[in-house]
C-alpha cells in the first residue's frame, strides 16, 4: 500500500463539467462529487495542485476551499516552520559541541583490578576532550601506574573510551588451579589413558554428569598427599535422546494469502504520519518493518510498515505411518541439536509408543567422546 499525497478542490461555478473535461485531459482526477450544479468536489495529485489551481483561477471558477493530505505536505510545513529550523540548529549546534567530549569508558579484561580506579586514574591525568587526548600515553600511563597489568590498549569509539587490559599472571595462576576432572554427562567408561592425578573410576563403570573421574592429587611412597594437575583422557558410550509426538488429528494454522497494510511515518521518534485499514481478519498475525523513507533528506524520518495477515485453521488428519519417515527424521535432527563435540557416533536407533490417538518416538544416539570435563568451583 503507497502512501498518497493528494489535494481536495471544492469549487463553484457554471460550466464545470467543461472544465472538468479539460481538466482529465492532463490531470487524473479521483473521487470526483457533483453536489450540485454548481458545487464539486475533486481529488488530484498533490504535485499537480498548483497547477489546476492557476487553470481554475484562469477559467474564472470560484474556488471554495482547498485541501492538502500526505506525509509531503507535512514535511513542507516543518520546513516552512522557523520555529522548528531554530530549534534543529541549535539541536545540532549542541550535538556538535558535546561530541568533542568522552561520556563513558568501555574497561574490559578486568579480574583483579577496579574498574573504579581506572576510570579515576584515567579522568585525573587525561583530559575528556577527544582531540587532545592521546590513547598511546594512556595506554604507557596504565601499565606504568599499576603493577598487575601487563598489557593495554585503548581506542574511542563515538563518545566512549574502550580500554583492553591484560592482567599479570600470578604464581597460583602459572602452576595451576587443580580442579577436579568430573564426568559432563552421563556415560560408560570404554577407555582411560591416566596423564596425572587420581583415578576415581574404571573402565566398564556407568557415571552420571557431574561425577569425579580423576582427583587432583597423587599419594607419594611415603603416603603424603601433592596437589597435581587432574588430566586424562576417557573415552566412554553417551547416550542423547528426544521424543516427538505424532497426533492423528491436529490443527494446523496457515496464512490464507490475505493481507492489510498500514504505514507510520515517524521524525525523532514522533509520529508525523499514519495510514491504516481496518482489519477484516478474525485471526491474524503481525508482522513489522522499519524502513528509511528516503536517502536524499537531511532530517532522519523513518517509515514502520506493518503487515497484517490473514490466518485459518485446518484440521489435519493423518496416521502415523504416512509420515513416519518424517518424524523418525525429525527425532534425529533434536537429537543431533544436544551434541557438541562428537568424536564419533556409533549407534542409532528409536522405539515407539502408542497411546490414545497418539505415537510417541523416541530416538537414541550413541556417540564416542572424551567425557571429562573440569569442575567450576
Amino acid at each position: 500500500m503507497r502512501i498518497r499525497n493528494l489535494t481536495k478542490f471544492h469549487i463553484n461555478g457554471l460550466n464545470q463539467e467543461k472544465i472538468l473535461n479539460e481538466l482529465s485531459k492532463h490531470f487524473q482526477l479521483s473521487e470526483i462529487d457533483r453536489q450540485d450544479k454548481n458545487n464539486t468536489l475533486f481529488m488530484c495529485s498533490y504535485f499537480d495542485s498548483k497547477k489546476i489551481e492557476k487553470f481554475l483561477k484562469k477559467s474564472n471558477i470560484k474556488i471554495v476551499s482547498i485541501q492538502y493530505d500526505g506525509p509531503v505536505y507535512k514535511i513542507k510545513n516543518i520546513f516552512s516552520s522557523w520555529g522548528m529550523i531554530c530549534a534543529l540548529v541549535l539541536f545540532f549546534l549542541f550535538f556538535l559541541i558535546q561530541y568533542q567530549f568522552i561520556l563513558q569508558f568501555d574497561i574490559q579484561g578486568l579480574v583483579r583490578v577496579s574498574k573504579s580506579e581506572i576510570v579515576e586514574y584515567v579522568n585525573k591525568n587525561f583530559s575528556r576532550n577527544k582531540f587532545d587526548l592521546d590513547t598511546k600515553l594512556v595506554e604507557i600511563g596504565l601499565i606504568e601506574n599499576f603493577s598487575r597489568i601487563s598489557f593495554a590498549s585503548c581506542i574511542i569509539k563515538g563518545q566512549t573510551l574502550v580500554i583492553n587490559i591484560k592482567e599479570k599472571l600470578m604464581p597460583e595462576e602459572m602452576y595451576g588451579q587443580f580442579k577436579p576432572l568430573v564426568a559432563k554427562s552421563d556415560a560408560r567408561i570404554n577407555n582411560i589413558n591416566l596423564i596425572s592425578g587420581t583415578l576415581k573410576v574404571k573402565v566398564g563403570d556407568f557415571v552420571q554428569k557431574g561425577d569425579v573421574l580423576v582427583e587432583p592429587f597423587t599419594i607419594d611412597t611415603s603416603g603424603n598427599i601433592k596437589k597435581v594437575e587432574a588430566k586424562a583422557e576417557i573415552l566412554a558410550d553417551i547416550y542423547y535422546e528426544s521424543s516427538v509426538s505424532h497426533s492423528e488429528h491436529f490443527i494446523e494454522v496457515t496464512r490464507t494469502g490475505n493481507v492489510v497494510e498500514q504505514n507510520d511515518i515517524y521524525l525523532f521518534g514522533l509520529k508525523i504520519y499514519s495510514f491504516k485499514q481496518d482489519i477484516p481478519f478474525k485471526m491474524y498475525e503481525v508482522e513489522k518493518e522499519n524502513v528509511k523513507l528516503t536517502n536524499n533528506l537531511f532530517l532522519p524520518f523513518k517509515m514502520q510498515k506493518i503487515k497484517i495477515y490473514e490466518l485459518v485453521e485446518n484440521i489435519i488428519e493423518t496416521t502415523f505411518y504416512e509420515v513416519k519417515d518424517e518424524y523418525i527424521e525429525k527425532a534425529r535432527q533434536k537429537a543431533l541439536e544436544n551434541i557438541e563435540n562428537c568424536d564419533k557416533i556409533k549407534e542409532e536407533f528409536y522405539n515407539l509408543r502408542h497411546q490414545v490417538g497418539v505415537t510417541i518416538l523416541d530416538y537414541c544416539i550413541i556417540t564416542e567422546e572424551n567425557v571429562g570435563e573440569y569442575y567450576d568451583c
